[in-house]
């Protein structure tokens, strides 16, 4: 606490917006992980639902159904098949592989319970995936569709890292704009300063509110009160000690006078003819 109070105003306005902003990011990121995957786990779940129905429709007494799908490109003008976007088999209901996609479904282990999404593994692999299993309306065929649960988490990580690394990317360049918007707004309280920095100590008249900030006028309010009521308590000085002046000097003139006056009497009788100075002439002289 004591640190932050040595620090700048505006720098620890700038520090405290970094926090926030940083804070704001962490929390957005979160809840944009938790939604983008919830979304992405229904929209893949979704697509297994559709994959797995239809490969129910196909004709499954196909016996190059196999080679042809190894024959599939995985590579296509505009984009790349991955092997962990999906992949599926089809059982017969003793558990006997009658097809798969060539790839990942080969490894795929015959744990059938019951119709629905479960999560498994496949064989000689510890990845996690989660699997969908269907059975055809005639009860003679099972099929399983799968999908890695880190395809699923890599797509949720791209999308959130697209929204949000704009905003990281554009922090420092909010970071320099506060910092350009508070040297401007804390401009005129630099102002201020210079001006009582240089003000002279019997200066009295108010300060100039213009162009200060709202939250500093109460402050700028206070101090034109404080200078006021100084300007009145030295007028108030001032008048005291004139009129004290003036009522000190009638009680001197008049002690000169006695004073002179008894420096007289003690002086020694004018000659014959002359006449003593009158006391108060003399006292006055003095």
């Amino acid at each position: 606490m004591k640190l932050t109070q040595r620090l700048s105003l505006k720098l620890r306005l700038t520090l405290l917006f970094l926090a926030l902003s940083l804070m704001a990011w962490f929390a957005a990121s979160l809840v944009a992980w938790q939604q983008t995957t919830h979304k992405l786990d229904k929209l893949f779940d979704t697509q297994q639902m559709l994959f797995a129905k239809r490969l129910l429709t196909m004709d499954l007494d196909e016996i190059r159904a196999p080679e042809r799908m190894r024959e599939i490109p995985k590579k296509v003008k505009h984009g790349r098949l991955d092997d962990d976007a999906l992949a599926f088999a089809i059982y017969a209901v003793d558990g006997k592989m009658l097809l798969n996609d060539g790839e990942n479904g080969r490894d795929i282990p015959y744990h059938y319970r019951r119709d629905g999404f479960a999560n498994g593994q496949l064989q000689d692999d510890n990845d996690e995936w989660r699997f969908l299993w269907l059975t055809s309306p005639d009860g003679k065929y099972r099929v399983v569709v799968g999908q890695e649960w880190e395809y699923r988490q890599d797509m949720a990580l791209d999308v959130v890292s697209s929204q949000l690394t704009p905003w990281l990317v554009a922090l420092p360049v909010m970071l320099l704009l506060l910092i350009l918007l508070l040297s401007r707004e804390l401009r005129p309280l630099k102002k201020l300063a210079q001006t009582l920095r240089s003000r002279s100590p019997d200066a009295t008249e108010a300060l100039v509110l213009q162009g200060v900030p709202t939250e500093v006028r109460p402050l700028l309010d206070a101090l034109n009160h404080l200078f006021a009521r100084t300007q009145e308590m030295m007028t108030r000085e001032r008048r005291f000690t004139s009129d004290a002046a003036h009522e000190l000097r009638s009680p001197l003139a008049a002690l000169k006078v006695q004073t002179g006056t008894a420096a007289c009497g003690n002086r020694p009788r004018f000659a014959a003819g002359g006449s003593a100075p009158h006391p108060v002439a003399s006292g006055l002289a003095g």
